[in-house]
């Protein structure tokens, strides 16, 4: 099963909480053991785990954005938001989570997040299932 999630972010830069939205998409399939591939088609986007909640989101974008040194950067395009194509690669656009008992297998803590570097935008995420 293949769905993409539409994802409207409203920020600059903002952490999205796709775990309930993932979830869902097990459920509707029906899916008890297999493994979930979440995939964001944007270079200035990127998808992670991580702690939501109590300022960590803002914390993980703080650390996120002194990543990346303020370089001269030749981005032709528009050099200004060139830091952001570097924090997306370095995070990565994609995440492969284990489903066990119909559901995302996460720590205690951990979401699944959508990382908005260029906002706000559309964003599209692949939600990919393969069931064992």
């Amino acid at each position: 099963m293949h769905v993409v999630l539409p994802i409207s972010t409203a920020n600059l830069k903002q952490t999205v909480d796709l775990t309930d939205q993932v979830q869902a998409v097990i459920r509707q399939a029906k899916m008890k053991e297999g493994l979930c591939s979440i995939f964001v088609t944007h270079t200035t986007a990127a998808v992670t785990t991580g702690e939501i909640g109590e300022g960590t989101e803002q914390d993980f974008l703080e650390v996120v954005e002194q990543m990346i040194p303020r370089i001269q950067f030749r981005h032709a395009h528009d050099p200004s938001h060139a830091w952001s194509h570097m924090a997306s690669s370095i995070l990565g656009p994609s995440l492969t989570l284990p489903v066990s008992a119909g559901k995302l297998v996460l720590g205690t803590w951990q979401s699944v997040m959508l990382v908005e570097l260029d906002g706000p935008r559309e964003r599209d995420v692949h939600v990919t299932l393969v069931p064992f």
